[in-house]
Formats: structure tokens, C-alpha cells, sequence
């Protein structure tokens, strides 16, 4: 699993809205968080499986985001 730690701060507000439905969809659209079986675990933070990293990560550049990127083990 890889952690993904992001900032908004650059977007503006309308842009933002924007951002935030790309990740989570809307109008019966789903979102990066779904397609991609993401655990959204806070308000900047995902967990994403390892083989959907690269494409969050290109998502996340598209947005011209600043993010950490961490490998992590999770013990089920």
C-alpha cells in the first residue's frame, strides 16, 4: 500500500470543488477514490493500493498538487 499525503492550498476555491469531485465523483460519476478502491483516511490523506499508485500520482500532478508519497505495510 503506498500513503499519499497532499496539499490544496495553491487552488483556488471554484478550482478546489473541482478537485474534490474528480477525487470523490459526482452525479453518479465515480471518482479516483472509488475506480482506484482507495481508503480515503482524512482530509488530505489516501491509502491507496500499490498498483493504482502511479495513476494517483498522475492525478495528483495534474492538479499540480504537493504530495509525500510512502510506501507502507498494513497488517490485516
Amino acid at each position: 500500500m503506498v500513503l499519499f499525503s497532499y496539499s490544496t492550498k495553491h487552488l483556488l476555491k471554484k478550482d478546489k470543488v473541482r478537485f474534490y469531485y474528480a477525487l470523490k465523483g459526482r452525479d453518479g460519476k465515480s471518482g479516483i477514490v472509488k475506480s482506484c478502491k482507495i481508503d480515503h483516511l482524512g482530509r488530505t490523506v489516501l491509502l491507496v493500493p500499490e498498483k493504482y499508485a502511479e495513476e494517483v500520482e498522475e492525478f495528483l500532478k495534474f492538479w499540480k498538487c504537493k504530495f509525500d508519497k510512502k510506501e507502507v505495510l498494513i497488517k490485516k
